[in-house]
């Protein structure tokens, strides 16, 4: 299983390959180290023989909420459990942190990814009309955060 670790300038353009390769939407690799600047500690990436193989980021918000951003793993690397590791890394650390609930967006024609969430204890809460730059709609998806549901 890769190493989980916080993101490193670095590990930019490895970050934002996976990011073309794997996600809709067309982020600039200067976006990643924005991310990274203004919410140093919610941005993780999984590592295997020096290679970034994934990464999850988000950010806190007031009240107890938390939104995941961007999660995506290598297409050499999907269904070998780097998700699920991001993921419970990422909320743990949101649980440390005093967070309640974590909200996400995912599009309704991704229909792994619904899946996905959807076992790892996320529910509908929503749609969003034209959220993607495409026109795309956006289901708004949510977790509680509890201390007795993080992996650790």
């Amino acid at each position: 299983m890769p190493m989980i670790r916080p993101f490193r300038v670095s590990d930019t353009e490895q970050v934002s390959r996976i990011s073309d390769s794997s996600l809709k939407e067309d982020y600039d690799t200067a976006l990643f180290y924005s991310i990274y600047e203004s919410w140093n500690g919610l941005f993780l990436v999984a590592v295997e023989d020096n290679m970034v193989v994934g990464f999850i980021n988000g950010l806190t918000e007031a009240n107890g909420l938390s939104r995941i951003l961007m999660l995506a793993v290598h297409n050499d690397y999907r269904y070998m459990g780097i998700g699920s590791a991001l993921l419970d890394n990422f909320v743990s650390v949101l649980s440390s942190r005093g967070a309640r609930k974590v909200l996400l967006e995912v599009r309704p024609s991704n229909l792994n990814a619904i899946g996905f969430y959807r076992k790892k204890g996320f529910r509908t809460a929503g749609m969003i009309r034209n959220f993607y730059n495409d026109g795309e709609d956006g289901i708004r998806m949510v977790r509680d955060v509890t201390r007795d549901k993080v992996c650790r």
